[in-house]
């Protein structure tokens, strides 16, 4: 039965990466909805967008994994202000690289999905590196 309870925990725990994931885009969508031409950052204020971007995926990433804590699909110590920290230097540094290297992000740039796994990754870590 101890195989079956490992089964289940790891089925949880893709189903609040799937979760998040889908997080990073609703969070992102609501967020394009209330800024008008928020589409033109793209082209004209690249780091204002890579900011924006960077702050709606981990907001995304966030709130999925917080609810998942709450709620105890997840398990293990919260340590929510370290998760937060994962999460907003998982979403900033392939953005950030991503800048560096092409000066201007386009819709589809892989760094964007990239970003937003890295993003998820850095959540997640600190609760399997956590000693409870």
């Amino acid at each position: 039965m101890q195989t079956g309870g490992k089964t289940v925990r790891f089925l949880v725990w893709v189903g609040v990466v799937f979760l998040q994931l889908i997080m990073t885009q609703v969070v992102t969508f609501l967020f394009s909805m209330f800024i008008p031409d928020v589409g033109q950052f793209q082209q004209s204020y690249s780091v204002f967008f890579v900011l924006i971007v960077g702050i709606t995926f981990s907001a995304g990433v966030f709130l999925a994994g917080w609810l998942a804590l709450k709620f105890g699909w997840l398990n293990g110590n919260p340590k929510l202000p370290v998760r937060l920290i994962g999460t907003l230097v998982g979403a900033f540094v392939p953005l950030i690289i991503a800048l560096v290297i092409h000066r201007v992000l386009e819709a589809g740039n892989p760094f964007l999905a990239v970003s937003i796994l890295v993003s998820i990754l850095g959540f997640h870590v600190p609760g399997w590196l956590a000693k409870d």
